[in-house]
């Protein structure tokens, strides 16, 4: 099964995720794409993993290229957090930055290559739609691919929610959630 969970910033979404993955069972992988670029995103990032290794999860971190990531271990459920991230990583990379247009079919392209390694993938990604605020061009041009992304995989996925407040708000294949 295919899982999107989308939601702002500190809506829940990443709760919702490891529980959906938990409830599908492992070996549980966590598609980690976060880049440490300082003391503080290397400190997060040691402290997630070591809060995913109690609960299961092996961690691949993959910062760019998902479509090129090549599972070493044999595993049932994946956890890809975040597209947002993602985006942002092959947007504005300092060697070779992408173009939108590319970005948005490069990630697509990754999480199925993703998608056909495991048997259930659960994708997290950002809501950051809803502000109706105008932002500098590449900011607009960041969030027009995201979302292509986000509308391109809601499309397919088996489920999708929508975290809100730490709930979720089911908009696609709640039946399967029972």
């Amino acid at each position: 099964m295919l899982f999107l969970v989308t939601g702002g910033s500190a809506s829940g979404k990443s709760a919702l995720a490891e529980g959906y993955c938990a409830a599908l069972q492992g070996p549980l992988l966590y598609v980690a794409t976060l880049i440490p670029c300082d003391a503080e995103s290397r400190a997060r990032i040691k402290r997630h993993q070591e809060q995913r290794a109690r609960r299961g999860f092996k961690t691949l971190e993959c910062h760019l290229e998902l479509d090129h990531a090549v599972l070493s271990f044999p595993c049932r459920t994946a956890l890809l957090e975040c597209l947002g991230t993602l985006t942002a990583n092959e947007m504005f990379r300092q060697e070779a930055p992408l173009p939108p247009e590319l970005v948005a079919k490069k990630i697509r392209k990754g999480v199925d290559a993703l998608y056909r390694q495991v048997e259930h993938l659960v994708v997290v990604s950002n809501e950051v739609f809803g502000d109706g605020m105008q932002y500098p061009r590449d900011t607009a041009q960041y969030m027009e691919a995201l979302g292509k992304i986000n509308c391109s995989i809601a499309a397919v996925a088996d489920v999708v929610v929508e975290a809100v407040c730490g709930l979720p708000l089911i908009h696609k294949g709640g039946e399967r959630l029972s």
